[in-house]
């Protein structure tokens, strides 16, 4: 690992904590303020961002480090998207992590020539759109070559591009139980959106339909679609029994620890129980599947060599 990739670490996290979470990622509140970049290149991996600490640690510094490891010739700086989250670790856990902008601001500052910014959000909905895609608008022309990295799923095969959603759908095989078993299903919780349809979902059901495999994805969002009550009449109407939740999310944190598996009455995983299904649940995020860490890392390779 690069000494340099540690040392910035160092400077953003506590010492002793980033040491023993093998960080790589600068992250950095100031960059200019620290050593020179090594290079003229540089990856912004930008999530939504998490409280959960072994979230963070297990699949957002998951993705980074695989990307690192990837691309050694980059330095990899992190940014979330969340003010919310960011505001919250600063001031429970003095943990400061920029959003894009800042991250941008100081790569322009620091001389970086070359700029990809790889969202680790799933789907271009509106955090992607409003926050990804709008803040790197506005540095158009503050870098020689600055590009995004798309969502995990973006293009659907067409014009010779790749069918993300059939890649994604082999990346998830690879943590599906066995339901060979008749009335047995895994049933995906993913985020949807509160102000308009995100139709990423229903083909990501088509790709699992396509290819035979016992999955039913729905959204936590009420007011989009496949919602609990969609999941709800399709599990009746194939008759099924016996459920394991899964969350379609980045990381395993507050949808998939509350609204999926939580204690509450409303939660997916009682809403099931009480109407007699048998549940299990697995509360890992997607950042740990180790054939999602990889389309990322594609993506960032297709960023780079210009795929759009």
């Amino acid at each position: 690992m690069n000494l340099n990739f540690l040392y910035k670490v160092a400077m953003s996290f506590a010492l002793s904590v980033s040491l023993l979470l093998g960080a790589s990622v600068f992250g950095l509140s100031n960059a200019s303020a620290l050593a020179a970049p090594k290079s003229q290149k540089a990856i912004v991996v930008v999530s939504f961002g998490t409280t959960f600490a072994e979230a963070r640690k297990l699949n957002i510094e998951g993705v980074e480090n695989r990307i690192a490891q990837a691309f050694p010739e980059y330095d990899v700086y992190r940014a979330f998207t969340s003010k919310i989250v960011m505001k919250r670790l600063a001031e429970n856990s003095n943990i400061h992590v920029n959003d894009l902008e800042t991250v941008l601001n100081n790569l322009k500052k620091d001389g970086y020539k070359e700029v990809i910014v790889q969202t680790t959000h799933l789907t271009p909905g509106e955090e992607y759109d409003k926050k990804v895609v709008a803040t790197v608008e506005k540095f158009n022309g503050s870098f020689e070559t600055l590009s995004i990295g798309r969502p995990v799923l973006f293009f659907h095969g067409e014009n010779g591009k790749p069918n993300d959603f059939a890649i994604a759908v082999n990346a998830l095989k690879k943590q599906l139980p066995a339901l060979q078993l008749q009335g047995k299903t895994v049933v995906f919780m993913g985020h949807g959106s509160p102000h308009q349809h995100n139709p990423a979902y229903q083909a990501l059901q088509d790709q699992f339909d396509a290819a035979g495999l016992h999955v039913i994805v729905g959204v936590v969002e009420e007011t989009d679609h496949p919602n609990l009550q969609d999941v709800e009449k399709l599990l009746k109407e194939k008759n099924i029994k016996k459920i394991t939740l899964m969350p379609l999310m980045l990381v395993a944190g507050d949808h998939a620890n509350n609204d999926m598996a939580g204690d509450e009455k409303d939660s997916w995983k009682n809403t099931f129980l009480a109407d007699g299904y048998q549940v299990d649940t697995y509360i890992h995020g997607l950042g740990e599947n180790t054939g999602i860490q990889d389309i990322y890392v594609q993506h960032v390779r297709d960023a780079i060599n210009g795929l759009k």
